[in-house]
């Protein structure tokens, strides 16, 4: 026998648990203060009480990302007060997928406003789904420039996507050229939502 040194597994190439992943992306970029062991656990807690583990390894759906998120953000708006450093404002967390119902009106320019309005972690961020040549996937928008859209990821995806590289709601397979197919309705925009009151240790 033979032995070699491989490259080192990576998220993804064993499981599908790229959705979980995003939710705790996103949060620590909200807020980089979150522990990131702590908000797995969370999010792996509140997915199991829907019972359905295999999502974990065949890929999980925005059912799933929808009641796993929003046990998440209540655990975490139940167990913390959230404020700026700068100014003790307080903040609760919030999230909205504004593409839910099938009846809402949606063209790549809504479905990309929708998306712009994440600003590097300030305030808002995205989690979005997305078809590629091998399957889907979830990830982090942080913000979007001309340059494309700037990720935050936990397996092979670029830092930035492209906006050419990306199509909306397409029948079309994802292609060399399009290797992005980006699924309106596997938009969830996760929030501060300001309080207008102060912190008070």
């Amino acid at each position: 026998m033979s032995i070699k040194r491989v490259k080192p597994v990576k998220q993804g190439d064993l499981d599908g648990a790229c959705g979980f992943y995003a939710i705790v992306n996103a949060l620590k970029t909200l807020e980089p203060a979150f522990d990131e062991q702590e908000l797995f656990t969370q999010v792996i807690g509140g997915y199991m009480q829907d019972g359905d583990f295999n999502s974990f390894f065949n890929g999980t759906r925005r059912g799933t990302i929808k009641n796993t998120l929003s046990r998440v953000i209540d655990y975490i708006n139940g167990q913390y007060d959230l404020f700026d450093d700068k100014t003790a404002e307080l903040y609760r967390l919030k999230f909205s997928i504004p593409f839910w119902h099938k009846d809402t009106a949606r063209t790549r320019k809504s479905v990309l406003k929708e998306i712009q309005q994440a600003d590097n972690g300030k305030n808002l961020v995205c989690i979005i789904g997305y078809d590629l040549q091998y399957g889907g996937h979830w990830s982090v928008v942080k913000k979007v420039s001309d340059k494309g859209l700037h990720m935050v990821d936990s397996s092979y995806e670029k830092s930035i996507i492209p906006l050419a590289e990306m199509r909306v709601d397409s029948n079309q397979k994802p292609s060399k050229l399009k290797p992005y197919n980006l699924c309106s309705d596997d938009i969830f925009i996760i929030e501060k939502q300001w309080l207008g009151d102060v912190f008070h240790d």
